[in-house]
Order: C-alpha cells, then structure tokens, then sequence
C-alpha cells in the first residue's frame, strides 16, 4: 500500500553518535500517536547509532530509517524533508523534547482549521534543568502572546525553528531547504521559508524544549567559515527583501554574540588566513544606513570587524598572515569588550 499522506506529521530527527536513551527517551518517541511518522536520519554515525535506529525501524513502522555518510545536520534534516510521507514536517533533535505527547497533534489540528503553510507556538530553554520561558530585547521572538496569524514582515525573527511545523509540499515547491553549512545552518532555513510563506499561525504555548548544551564545542576553522557564510547570506536576503529588522537581528550577531569566537579562533587556529579574508569579503554586504539604533555602537566597531583593517590588511598576500595577526588583535580588542558589555546589557534587561 502507498503510504503517502497517510501520516498527518513527520517527526525529522538527525542523529549522529547518540544513545538508545536520546531516541526512545527525550523525544517521547513511544508515545507519539500513531499518525506521526518517525524519520531518523543516521549522519554517519561511528558508535552503533544506526543499529539502533534500525532495531526501532523494524520493531515500529512508523519509523524510517535513512543512513547517510557524515555531512551535517543541515543535510541529515534535507534528507528527512525528501523522504518524508506526512502532511506536515516537524524538527527534533535527540538532546530535547516536547513539553508533552499531544503537542504535535494540537499544532497539526491548527494548522489544519487555518489552511496554514507553518504554525507554531513559543520556545523554551532548559538551562542546567531550569526551564526559561521570559525573553527580551532581541530574543523576544521566541515566545507569543496570543493565538492567531503573524505577518513575517512584522515579525523579522529567525531562531527557533523547531517550534513549528511546516507543510511537506509547500518546503518542496518552494525548494526550501537547509544550507550545506556546520554552523548557523537554521537561521537561513527559517527566515527563507517564513518569508516565502509571508504568514504563519501561532499559539502562546510552549512546543519546544531547548536543551542548552555546555560550552564544550570544538570551534574549528571550517565552522567559523561556515557560520559567517551563512550570517552573510541572511545579510544579503533580508537585505534584499527588506527585512531590515532580520537585517539588524543578524547584524547584531555576528559583531556582538560570535565576535569573540570569531576573532579568537583566526588568532588561534587559522594559520591562512581564511577567516580574515572571509571578513573582508564580507563588507561588501553590509549596509550602513539601515542599522537600527540600538546598532549604533556596534558600527564603528562592527566595521574593523568587517572591514578589518582594511587600509593595512592589503599586506596580507604580500607580508603573510602572521604579521598581521598583531594589527588583527589590536584592532579588534575594543570590538570584544563593547560587545561583550552591549551582551551584557541585553541579558539583564
């Protein structure tokens, strides 16, 4: 029998290197109703993941199994999109959860009365097993206060796509998929495909909780490069499309919550030079005159970022990168502390 459509939602969930506990035990997976389609995409996997996976597939035939080569989340979720057989597509990753079994069903069932192409609701953080549920200044976003549709254009926002679900066709006619990046892979997805859809429905509940995992990532050369392609290409389409808020949300990102990253990981670890050459390359992208207000003491600064040292950075091809890693630190030092005082602003408010 073709199973297409038979399932009203397809639970994608990428894995890589997880235990059986991930699988059957945060995600609830058990307890799903059985209208809801399991896709597990097995990325690679070195520890017996994917026997796992495979033992759920033939014990449950909700669940699919699909084994791909190590490329990333983005590409493992891709996967999951092209297979999947429900009306709708939800995202999970095997270090959260849902805030309970039915939270599927009540965004399908609003989805469904309001022909909506996404709907979702508000986002939750467990910090160390403490739930934050309150956000402000530019992380606002996350959560709703009321039930109803919401014009992208208003909203701008572009971090927490798991909370929603998302119709199966509509990702697939539009052609809208993750970008092949390690890092920041989910902002473009998110903001490419709420724009294209120009409204979504919400509810105020919470359909999604963030498990806020230690600060023990590994950043390496090709991440960074990644995270600030994919910054770049946010830049570029809300540009483009006249999404100054996005714009400014972006923006404010990559000068103020990755600067440090950014900056550390080319002293530390780029011996070429990539990370340099790819801010500079970047300046060509940003756009002065649209930067809010609350963005205004991050231009001067931002801009050595971007434009880092442009005048002297000439050098680099000629003198070679080492030399310029101590203009490189010097002109960025007053970019890492204003943008660790504007974060420090923003959280306690």
């Amino acid at each position: 029998m073709d199973k297409l459509n038979v399932y009203n939602t397809s639970l994608i969930i990428p894995v890589y290197n997880c235990g059986e506990a991930h699988l059957t035990g945060r995600g609830n997976l058990h307890q799903l109703p059985n209208w809801c389609e399991i896709v597990c995409i097995d990325d690679g996997s070195t520890d017996g993941t994917a026997d796992i996976i495979r033992k759920l597939a033939d014990e449950d035939e909700r669940v699919v199994f699909i084994r791909q080569e190590h490329k990333g989340a983005g590409a493992a979720r891709n996967a999951g999109i092209r297979a999947a057989r429900g009306e709708y597509i939800a995202f999970l990753d095997v270090d959260d959860c849902y805030p309970s079994v039915d939270v599927l069903q009540r965004l399908y069932e609003k989805a469904k009365a309001n022909d909506a192409l996404i709907c979702g609701g508000s986002f939750c953080e467990v910090h160390d097993g403490v739930d934050v549920t309150e956000f402000h200044g530019d992380y606002a976003g996350f959560t709703f206060d009321k039930e109803g549709w919401v014009n992208y254009k208003d909203y701008q926002f572009d971090y927490g796509f798991y909370r929603f679900i998302y119709k199966r066709e509509f990702l697939l006619s539009n052609n809208l998929f993750f970008p092949d990046y390690l890092r920041y892979q989910d902002p473009p997805f998110m903001m490419k495909a709420f724009n294209t859809a120009g409204k979504f429905y919400t509810i105020p509940d919470v359909t999604y909780r963030y498990n806020v995992k230690k600060a023990n990532d590994i950043w390496t050369v090709e991440k960074v490069l990644d995270m600030i392609s994919a910054i770049n290409e946010n830049l570029e389409y809300s540009r483009d499309n006249e999404l100054y808020l996005a714009y400014n949300f972006n923006y404010s990102r990559l000068c103020r919550d990755f600067s440090n990253v950014i900056i550390q990981t080319a002293l530390n670890k780029d011996k070429e030079g990539q990370i340099l050459e790819k801010l500079l390359d970047m300046r060509h992208s940003i756009r002065h005159d649209i930067l809010s207000s609350d963005n205004l003491a991050l231009e001067y600064i931002g801009n050595r970022l971007l434009g880092v040292i442009s005048s002297t950075c000439v050098r680099l091809k000629e003198e070679g990168w080492y030399i310029n890693k101590k203009l490189f630190r010097f002109y960025t030092y007053p970019l890492r502390m204003i943008g660790n005082y504007i974060k420090r602003r923003k959280n306690a408010k």
